[in-house]
């Protein structure tokens, strides 16, 4: 597990300076408020401290017997794996179809009835409000227009 820790600690501390170096291309700053580069560069210089302290961490522990075995997810896990890619890819989908509130409904409830097992009324339930929270948060709140579908919503 050290090694695989050393391994993802350093691309992502690649990717960190990546993200440092092109927000550089952004405005820091608007007037009053954060530019567009702005977020890329604190969440460039996030990462790159949780990986530098990964890293440090994996030079600092002992080895142990679990870092000698595999740690590959099992069939089960990987199925789990397959279809939260398969279940964000369908909501990549419908985003243009049907629109960011229907397809975030979409994504919640399928998540939640197949992977998590909630029954579907539950599931349903969720999906209505947490799908209308988003939409009164940014539409209301934030007064951002969230991608409409053929529905108007």
């Amino acid at each position: 597990m050290k090694k695989a820790d050393r391994i993802f600690a350093l691309i992502c501390l690649g990717l960190s300076g990546w993200l440092i170096q092109e927000s550089f291309k952004y405005d820091y700053m608007t007037m009053y408020t954060p530019g567009p580069g702005f977020h890329p560069f604190w969440l460039g210089v996030c990462l790159g401290l949780l990986s530098l302290y990964l890293l440090y961490d994996t030079f600092r522990r002992k080895a142990t017997k679990e870092d000698q075995e595999s740690q590959l997810p099992g069939r089960k896990g990987l199925v789990r794996i397959g279809l939260i890619i398969l279940i964000t890819a369908v909501l990549a989908f419908l985003m243009t179809r049907l629109g960011f509130v229907l397809s975030s409904f979409v994504f919640i409830v399928l998540t939640l009835a197949i992977l998590e097992k909630f029954k579907i009324v539950k599931s349903v339930l969720y999906g209505v409000v947490l799908s209308g929270a988003i939409f009164l948060i940014f539409r209301y709140w934030l007064e951002v227009d969230l991608p409409k579908g053929w529905l108007g919503f």
